[in-house]
Order: C-alpha cells, then sequence, then structure tokens
C-alpha cells in the first residue's frame, strides 16, 4: 500500500471477482448461520473463511502463519467490509475459523454452501464423478494425534497415517480428499475428508448413500473401477451409474482378450469404438460397454514393444542355459526346450536338432575299440518372436470395460456412457490438479491437528467450488453475450481459463482520495469480465 497525505493505493487485481462470487453464492451468511455467533468477534466465522479463499486464491503459497501479511495492501475494507482490517485478519483468528467450521461439521456445511451456490448459478447437472486424492504432511503424529474413529456414522477426526500416495510420497503421512463433482465444470457438490489408508472401494460408495437425500442425487453416478465389486453393487441398488470394470475380473479378462469379428464392433466418439454385452455380475443386470481406442491402443503397442525387447534379453538368457546343458537323450532335450519355450511371455525357442557328445575316460585321443563313458546329446535352438502369443497380446490393446445398470440404450446410448465416463478426467480429476498446484495452495499440509486438517480441506474445497463456478459462469455469460476476453496471445477467446483472467486483473489498484474510491488500469476487457461476473460493486464504481 502506497500513501501521501490524502492518497491511498491498494492492491486490488483479480480479488473482486473472487469476492463478488463468494458474496453471490451467501457463503458468509450460510457459514454464521450453520455456526451460530460469536459474542465479541469482530470477524464473524464466515467473513474469515472469505478471507481465507481471497488467500487462497490470492497467487501465493502463503502457509496458514502468513495469512495476515497476504492482506497487507489490500482493501480489506472494501472485499471483507468497515472496520476489517488485515491486523484482525491473524494466524489466531485462522486457527479459531478452522476449529469452528471442524465443530460444525465439514460435510455437512459445505453441501449446505454448494446448494446455496447451485441456487445462485443454477448450472445444469446431468452426472456426478466421485473420486479421491490424497494430500500429504509434515510432522510427527503419535497415536493421540492420528484422530480417533466415532462408533456412530462418521469419523469424528480423520486419521493422519501412511496409505497410498497419490503425491508419489510413501514416506510421509497423509489424509485423503474425497470430491463429488458436477459434470458442469467440475464444480464440486460434495466434500469429505478420510483417513491417511483409505480404502476407495470400502469409502466411496458408502459416502454416497450418506449423502443421497442431502445432495438430492437424480443424476447418473461415475465411479472409478476401484468401487466396482459384488457388494458395491448392492449397495448401489436405487442409483443409476456408470463404472469401469476391473480388467483383473475373470469375466472382464476374457471379454478384453476375445477375438471378435469386425462387423460387431460400432463406432462410439472419435477415436473410438465399442460392443455391448448384457451382464449380471454381482447380481445386478447390467450393459457392459467394450471399448477399444486408437490412441489408447498405439500407445500400448509401443508399450508392448519395449516390453519384448526386454524380454528378449532375458529369453537369450534362457537360450544360454540350455544349450550349455547336455541332456541323456533327444527327448529330454526337446522336453526341456518345450517347456522353457513356453515359458516365455512373447518369445518362442526353435528346436535345430541336437549334437552327439561322448564322455571318455581321460583326456585325449581315445584307443581303438575303446568305449566312451557316456553319450550325451546338446540342444541346437533359435530365439525368435512369437507370433501366436503377439496377436494374442495385441488383441487387446487399447480396450477397457465400462458397465452400467441404465438398461435403457434411448435413454443411455452406448456413446454417452463412454462420454461420461471420459469426463471424469475433465471434471473431479481436473480440481485435484488444481488443489495440487503450488500457485494456488501449498503442495503438503503443515497443520499438526487432524481437526484443522480436516477444516483447511473444505477451504482448499471451497476455492475449488469457487474457481470451477466462476470459470463455467463466465465462459456462458461470454458466450450468451457474443463477447469475448483476450487470450495469452491478444486474441478473442470465450472460453478463457480463469486463471487468465486472474492474470489479467494483475495490475488493477484501487485507489483512496478524499474519501472516495477509484479503481486504475480498468481497461474495457476488465469492464466485461467484472460486469458478467456480477462483480462491479468492486470495480465499476461510481
Amino acid at each position: 500500500m502506497e500513501t501521501t497525505p490524502n492518497l491511498q493505493v491498494y492492491d486490488l487485481g483479480h480479488l473482486g471477482l473472487v469476492a463478488s462470487i463468494l458474496d453471490q453464492i451467501g457463503l458468509v451468511q450460510t457459514v454464521d448461520r450453520f455456526v451460530g455467533p460469536r459474542p465479541g468477534e469482530k470477524v464473524s466465522t464466515g467473513m474469515a473463511l472469505k478471507a481465507a479463499i481471497l488467500n487462497a486464491l490470492g497467487f501465493v503459497t502463503s502457509p496458514l502463519y502468513l495469512f495476515g501479511h497476504f492482506f497487507q495492501g489490500k482493501p480489506t475494507e472494501l472485499l471483507l467490509g468497515p472496520g476489517i482490517t488485515p491486523e484482525l485478519l491473524n494466524d489466531d483468528r485462522m486457527g479459531r475459523m478452522l476449529d469452528s467450521l471442524y465443530a460444525a461439521g465439514v460435510t455437512e456445511l459445505f453441501v449446505e454452501v454448494a446448494k446455496s451456490a447451485r441456487r445462485a448459478f443454477p448450472f445444469p447437472v446431468r452426472a456426478l464423478h466421485v473420486d479421491s486424492t490424497s494430500f500429504h504432511v509434515h510432522g510427527v503424529y503419535g497415536s493421540g494425534e492420528e484422530g480417533q474413529t466415532d462408533t456412530g456414522d462418521e469419523p469424528l477426526v480423520i486419521r493422519l497415517t501412511h496409505g497410498y500416495s497419490r503425491d508419489h510420497r510413501p514416506d510421509l503421512k497423509q489424509w485423503v480428499m474425497n470430491l463429488i463433482c458436477a459434470d458442469t465444470g467440475g464444480i464440486p457438490l460434495l466434500f469429505a475428508p478420510g483417513d491417511g489408508n483409505q480404502s476407495d472401494q470400502e469409502a466411496l460408495v458408502p459416502l454416497l448413500a450418506r449423502y443421497r437425500q442431502s445432495l438430492e442425487l437424480g443424476e447418473v453416478v461415475v465411479l472409478d473401477g476401484a468401487s466396482y465389486s459384488q457388494e458395491n453393487l448392492g449397495a448401489l441398488r436405487g442409483f443409476s451409474w456408470v463404472m469401469r470394470v476391473p480388467a483383473t475380473l475373470k469375466e472382464a479378462k476374457v471379454l478384453l482378450r476375445e477375438e471378435l469379428p469386425q462387423e460387431a464392433w460400432r463406432p462410439l466418439l472419435p477415436g473410438y469404438r465399442g460392443l455391448e454385452v448384457e451382464s449380471e455380475y454381482g447380481g445386478v443386470r447390467q450393459r457392459w460397454l467394450l471399448v477399444e481406442s486408437q490412441e489408447r491402443a498405439r500407445m500400448e503397442e509401443a508399450s508392448l514393444q519395449q516390453r519384448i525387447a526386454r524380454a528378449e534379453g532375458e529369453a537369450r538368457k534362457v537360450l544360454g542355459r540350455l544349450t550349455a546343458r547336455t541332456f541323456a537323450c533327444e527327448a529330454d532335450a526337446r522336453r526341456a526346450l518345450s517347456e522353457a519355450s513356453g515359458r516365455l511371455p512373447s518369445h518362442r525357442l526353435v528346436y535345430l536338432g541336437v549334437q552327439e557328445e561322448r564322455q571318455w575316460e581321460r583326456v585325449g585321443r581315445p584307443r581303438k575299440g575303446e568305449r566312451p563313458l557316456a553319450v550325451v546329446y546338446r540342444l541346437r535352438a533359435r530365439l525368435e518372436v512369437d507370433q501366436e502369443k503377439l496377436e494374442r497380446a495385441r488383441r487387446g490393446l487399447g480396450r477397457f470395460l465400462l458397465a452400467t445398470n441404465v438398461l435403457d440404450r434411448e435413454g443411455l446410448p452406448p456413446q454417452e456412457v463412454l462420454r461420461r465416463y471420459k469426463d471424469q478426467a475433465r471434471t473431479v480429476e481436473r480440481g485435484f490438479r488444481f488443489l495440487k498446484d503450488p500457485l494456488f495452495f501449498a503442495e503438503s499440509t503443515f497443520l499438526k491437528r487432524p481437526e484443522r486438517v480436516m477444516a483447511l480441506g473444505m477451504v482448499m474445497a471451497l476455492a475449488l467450488l469457487v474457481y470451477a463456478l466462476g470459470e463455467w459462469a463466465l465462459r456462458r455469460r461470454l458466450w450468451e453475450a457474443g463477447s469475448s476476453l483476450p487470450d495469452q496471445k491478444g486474441r478473442p477467446t470465450a472460453k478463457p481459463t480463469l486463471r487468465w483472467v486472474f492474470q489479467l486483473f494483475m495490475w488493477v489498484r484501487l485507489v483512496e482520495l478524499g474519501g472516495r474510491w477509484f479503481v486504475l488500469n480498468l481497461a474495457p476487457h476488465h469492464e466485461t469480465a467484472a460486469r458478467l461476473l456480477g462483480a462491479g460493486r468492486y470495480y465499476l464504481l461510481e
């Protein structure tokens, strides 16, 4: 903040856009109503949470103990309310806010905020995507700090412990974030923290069932193959779902490797073809969609060639050991060759004959009429790629198997089954990549109390909600208005990322002079974005 006797300059940037979205979804009111009043607090829990999300989406990676530093030079009274100064937004207030969020129930509170967001921005939802990821933590956590599980329906405190690390840090303890996201923009509708060693197979379906009424689930639910089991299929009765079938299932293995006539395949999306079969796995009637991807097949062919090259070296060692051996008879040699050849994954050993060797009592030329002690045989063989094995391996390249219990092919045609499954990558998985980007959040959690880790997870998920919601709303309104914003090369685009829009606002400043507010460096494209996102009160000042 730069000051003169009558002039103050604040760094506003894109924070007005974030604050506007938070205002429109009623974040402060929803949280304060849910948490309840706290006598004597100058900054309510809802307002502190709004400040935390502004920090989270502020292009810095300040840990919580630097929370107050982020707001130095920022127009806090404009963004948060009269009388709210950076000094009030300190680490102590942040800690109390996290404690209040935990006490209120982070999942239940998140669901309420998401409902309010959906009312303020009525985005369409055709499918819900369910998935999880892990976040590692630093510090030493004893048994008392790892959390305790309640005997009721929901754990009181998550366990910070070792588990399968998506961050590739198995040396650190972790916690798991579960999200349910709309297919529209990947907007999260439910957040739930989980133990660091959570099993998706055991956790995600019960999570869906528990919050079914709260989410008003009527759309198709999309899950990954970890949730496909007989137990979960039974628990999902009443849901419409799409899942990937694990390739380890006996029935799936057969179908994935089966030689099928070309006329059985039907085109799906560009680069994909498929065919349907009926199944009653787990006692549930369902459609299985065998999908073959051209791009995936090319990638797996390259991987197959690499495996063949590696296998050739091992196969030559096998051949070398066989040719170094001696056998009592030709039949033994051929039998050993056949057994070794059958164990090779992609090669075969071709029999070329045997060479007879006589073993004498002593070294040197045998005497006339002397009989050998023994007659043995050495193999002669060559190594080659087994085309039959190779053809079987290639038969399954690029294939994967999807399943749905929606039996109406007109209501959910095969191409739509594939499309909804593929949307997983641009919805919930894209959200996880966003949360792990150090530009928005530090890559790991530094809080030691698991209760506060749970609450911080909620802050992270809310930041994702605001970002995804803002990006979807801006693109939708640009399209409706026939308008555009400049992209990184100055060309007009109606589908900018919100990150780029934030960068466009980098040099926007707020000036206070003589009791009046002025916004500096505001170009027409800034005004367009502010107007379409309903942020006029922060930028288009009268």
